[in-house]
């Protein structure tokens, strides 16, 4: 990437804000800053505990047949103008835009962070600040921020005046201001250390600044732009940042097997939308040679419930907003800031570029979008009648208000009580009627607008027939009660018992079987466990490709704990649990925990997991002793253990679940490949579908399985 671009998306990602709608600003009405409130919406299934006869639809931003709104047209810009941040006006009304520009070769800057401001949101003016003198005419008649920010965040609950707004500007440094236009460092150094992309904002569900900035990392044996994170309650000051979104399977669908094309996320500027999170993942397919610098560029939408573990969306995952068509303003790559609220709607103003990424010379425009309120996503009921049951609410207000579009048809909602029983007066035929469209409508039954708050949590069912359903709003404080639907997976292997010793010996639910794919015996003749009295033997020197399969494993979770009991007779890099095909690369839906006695290949311990090797601080045990091997992965992070001590934590993508191709094998990989044949024995196989604590994996180091789940020899 050129110098230009880089400096240009370190400043092209900016923060959460809120406005009104252009006639709320014509009236007076002031407008608000934070997206944050208490409407729930169905992006995902976090608050569903059952639904049948509907789907999920994805809506895109459309764009204003207006566009472009704002292009190059001052003698200081220069091919590129790029939208950073937009809040309201100083004052309350109307829109101020915070942008980028390069400039012309002859100016030695290179690039200008600079200021519009809008009566409508439509019509933009380049107001001359006076603050900057340009070398181009020596004058200061001109629109540029000096020592600006790109990621400018409103925070009025400063105590102090000076720091009403918080920002960070190129090379990552700190700034505060008084009024958004005059800014003073808070930082001489940078305050994050990380790629050329990123984004800054203030998060006012944990009060906290958050922060998503470029890091590489190497995906299905490529590398790859994705996204790492980060947090602190002081801006001049983060934590070393963590993974939390990287490529996967899908994302590389289009690419030719051979190329090293591949599909890398750019960026993905994140805000507190309502109850949950929302992002605007940058997907940009490098189609070159190197599979790194030519290809196009568009925003998909992701989501989560606490700003750090990201869910896809499902299906053919649809642009939330697309490249134009050929020659237009936009059709080459689109990246946008956050949005605003204006009124019932959502508006973003993107930037839109008229060729492929690092294709010089470029030219970019401003443009803006609009999605109806909550509108990024919806549960529709089509041509049967649908049905969808929440899970239970805690702490419910007076009212409940839905958005919704029937599209001819109706919704009514049931309350029911903790029980699963409807609560008399609130059923079906009690509700009336909603039809029409609305983006705020109170439901009533039988005239009835208020809900049972006397009632303790409860849960509510929406029977709909040919509608959208948005989202809904049960009160500000009303808190969804995670349940757990279904018992996790539940795999252990003692290899005791009298009658099947390779029987699974925790059955809450159901058993999963043991399959011998080689000559893996138990150890009748020599016995050798860990603990008990047998234990598995696997490899052999006649038949090296030589594992089990543990059928029922494919779906891991977004929490899991795999450990074993092993001894090696050849202290070799070895595979212990595998979902790898043995043919490179790994892909996102395949999985390896391996390790190597001796930390010559691999350091001790390595996950391989949604595509991305992470490995244990340096171990060594070639002592031909039993140790107990972990690897517990907590919704992205991966800690190791060995003999019940902690061997070194890292980070993977959380928010998606672990899902296989495959069921876990013993010993070795599915197809024959390079050799990784464990050779030895293996005691206490657990593969469990929650994250067990140190204390639980020292317990199971010391004492064995048995002793620890309580169970019978």
């Amino acid at each position: 990437m050129t110098c230009r671009i880089s400096v240009f998306t370190v400043l092209a990602f900016s923060l959460l804000a809120a406005l009104v709608t252009c006639a709320a600003v014509a009236e007076g009405t002031e407008p608000t800053d934070e997206l944050a409130g208490p409407w729930q919406l169905f992006i995902d299934d976090y608050l569903i505990a059952a639904k049948q006869h509907v789907q999920r639809r994805y809506h895109p931003f459309r764009k204003h047949p207006a566009n472009p709104l704002i292009v190059v047209d001052q003698p200081w810009e220069d091919n590129v103008v790029a939208a950073c941040t937009v809040l309201p006006g100083e004052d309350g009304s109307g829109f101020r835009m915070y942008y980028y520009c390069w400039t012309p070769e002859k100016d030695p800057s290179r690039s200008y962070l600079c200021y519009a401001t809008s009566k409508d949101g439509l019509k933009w003016d380049k107001p001359v600040l006076g603050l900057h003198e340009w070398a181009g005419d020596g004058t200061k008649s001109n629109n540029i921020l000096p020592n600006g920010c790109g990621a400018v965040m409103r925070t009025p609950w400063s105590a102090d005046p000076d720091r009403r707004y918080h920002g960070v500007g190129g090379r990552y440094h700190a700034r505060a201001s008084a009024d958004g236009i005059h800014w003073r460092p808070l930082s001489e150094k940078s305050i994050v250390s990380g790629g050329d992309t990123s984004h800054f904002y203030w998060d006012p569900h944990t009060k906290k600044f958050r922060c998503n900035v470029k890091v590489n990392f190497n995906v299905r044996g490529l590398r790859r732009r994705c996204v790492g994170f980060s947090e602190t309650t002081d801006l001049t000051s983060f934590p070393p940042l963590r993974l939390i979104m990287a490529p996967d399977d899908f994302d590389d669908r289009w690419c030719k097997p051979g190329t090293v094309a591949r599909t890398h996320l750019y960026a993905c500027p994140v805000f507190a939308y309502e109850s949950m999170y929302v992002g605007l993942l940058q997907i940009y397919r490098a189609e070159d040679e190197e599979g790194y610098f030519h290809g196009p560029l568009w925003l998909e939408m992701v989501s989560s419930r606490d700003g750090m573990h990201f869910l896809r969306e499902e299906g053919d995952r649809p642009p939330v907003l697309d490249i134009g068509k050929f020659r237009t303003f936009d059709h080459g790559m689109v990246i946008a800031p956050p949005p605003l609220v204006v009124g019932d709607e959502i508006w973003l103003y993107y930037t839109g570029y008229d060729d492929l990424h690092d294709f010089l010379p470029f030219h970019s425009c401003i443009g803006l979008a609009k999605l109806r309120k909550d509108g990024f996503a919806s549960l529709d009921a089509d041509e049967a009648p649908g049905e969808v049951l929440t899970k239970k609410f805690a702490d419910v207000g007076r009212t409940l208000q839905v958005n919704y579009n029937a599209r001819g048809g109706w919704l009514r909602v049931e309350v029911l009580d903790a029980d699963n029983a409807v609560i008399p007066g609130y059923g079906r035929e009690d509700c009336e009627p909603l039809t029409g469209d609305a983006v705020r409508q109170v439901v009533t039954w039988s005239g009835n607008k208020t809900l049972p708050t006397d009632r303790g949590a409860v849960r509510f069912r929406f029977i709909m027939d040919h509608i959208r359903l948005y989202s809904f709003m049960a009160g500000a404080k009303a808190r969804v009660i995670d349940e757990q639907i279904a018992p996790p997976l539940q795999v252990l292997f003692t290899f005791e018992g009298n009658t099947e010793a390779r029987s699974d010996m925790l059955w809450e639910d159901g058993s999963q079987a043991l399959r011998n794919l080689g000559t893996c015996r138990l150890d009748h003749k020599k016995r050798d466990p860990a603990f008990g009295k047998r234990s598995l033997v696997v490899g052999s020197r006649w038949r090296p490709w030589n594992r089990v399969e543990i059928e029922g494993t494919r779906n891991l979770g977004r929490h899991f704990t795999l450990a074993a009991m092993v001894k090696c007779t050849k202290n070799t890099h070895a595979r212990l649990f595998s979902a790898y095909r043995g043919n490179f690369p790994t892909n996102t839906s395949e999985l390896i925990f391996d390790f190597d006695p001796r930390g010559r290949i691999v350091s001790g311990m390595r996950l391989f997991c949604k595509g991305i090797p992470v490995e244990s601080d340096a171990l060594t045990f070639d002592d031909g002793k039993y140790h107990h091997l972990a690897v517990v992965f907590d919704d992205g992070a991966v800690t190791f253990y060995l003999d019940g001590k902690p061997a070194g934590q890292r980070w993977l993508p959380g928010g998606e679940p672990v899902r296989l191709a495959r069921n876990l094998l013993i010993g070795e990989d599915a197809e024959m490949g390079t050799d990784e044949q464990l050779h030895g024995n293996v005691d206490d196989v657990l593969v469990l579908g929650r994250a067990l604590t140190a204390q639980d994996i020292a317990t199971l180091s010391e004492k064995g399985a048995t002793v620890f789940f309580g169970l019978k020899e």
